[in-house]
């Protein structure tokens, strides 16, 4: 009888240790480049820490585990992403696909353009500073809800290849919907300004960190109603819809950073993000 309880108690300890084993699981199964990676641990007794292709992970508590979201970068240069976790036996490879983004003709002001080198100094450090707002993102989420998606119709896709006035080509890093001038424009989630700036070809621009290395930008507004080092709650008025910087009349542009690199808004508002609550946050639903 002994012998028989000691056998029982190993199997049940061995059971556990299976059980107990996280689980990775990520979101979508096959990628492209700019998409966003959803990556969900289960049964995880603690935060983990992972990469994706050499990324650092920004892990959050989420209802069935932990969650974090990543980017796979616009170069195009990897054929898989490598999801590793810590505590996990397996990685996790998924393949990552060709894609053949759109391309459009953008008639705007020659200055638009065409800027001159007093213009192109200032659009470097209006560029440094988008990032650097975004780049705040890092450290615990602010949020205890899913990101809402901004309504309108999509007129420009991410990743598109606008050609200019004189053969100028840029890739389009955000997301363009219809949007009335003046109508008010909403923080997607919780989070804190860190930017509120006028920039010469983004325009009016607000920036949100949301925190888990993820942040938000707002391009062309009209007017902001905001200011830096403010927290809002999702749904948050941060600013009315306007046609300022390098436009073609009244939309809202929206970008979105994860760890990585800038990714899909559209990819990244159907991600089954699902935060946990925690204590001390108080978010609009």
């Amino acid at each position: 009888m002994k012998s028989s309880t000691v056998v029982i108690g190993v199997v049940c300890a061995l059971a556990a240790h299976v059980v107990a084993e996280p689980r990775v699981t990520v979101h979508p199964k096959v990628l492209h480049a700019g998409d966003p990676v959803l990556v969900t641990v289960t049964a995880a007794k603690e935060a983990p820490t992972g990469t994706a292709n050499g990324t650092a992970l920004q892990f959050f508590r989420s209802r069935n585990g932990y969650q974090a979201v990543a980017a796979v970068p616009l170069d195009g240069k990897e054929d898989t992403m490598t999801i590793a976790v810590d505590k996990a036996k397996a990685k996790v490879v998924v393949p990552v696909r060709a894609k053949n983004f759109p391309e459009a003709d953008v008639v705007v002001e020659d200055e638009l353009a065409n800027p001159d080198a007093p213009q192109r100094v200032q659009i470097d450090a209006d560029n440094k500073a988008i990032i650097e707002a975004l780049l705040k993102a890092k450290g615990d989420p602010q949020f205890t809800l899913g990101f809402r998606r901004p309504g309108g119709r999509v007129t420009s896709a991410f990743g598109e290849w606008r050609t200019f006035n004189d053969g100028h080509k840029s890739q389009h890093l955000g997301l363009d919907l219809t949007a009335k001038e003046g109508s008010p424009v909403r923080a997607v989630n919780a989070g804190t300004v860190t930017l509120v700036r006028d920039a010469y070809l983004a325009g009016t621009v607000v920036v949100v960190a949301h925190g888990g290395g993820i942040g938000t930008a707002y391009y062309h507004l009209s007017k902001t109603s905001v200011t830096e080092g403010q927290t809002v709650a999702r749904g948050t008025p941060i600013g009315a819809a306007g046609k300022t910087g390098r436009s073609t009349g009244a939309h809202l542009h929206i970008s979105v950073r994860t760890p990585g690199g800038m990714v899909d808004p559209a990819g990244f508002f159907k991600l089954p993000i699902a935060p946990a609550a925690q204590r001390g946050i108080v978010t609009k639903r």
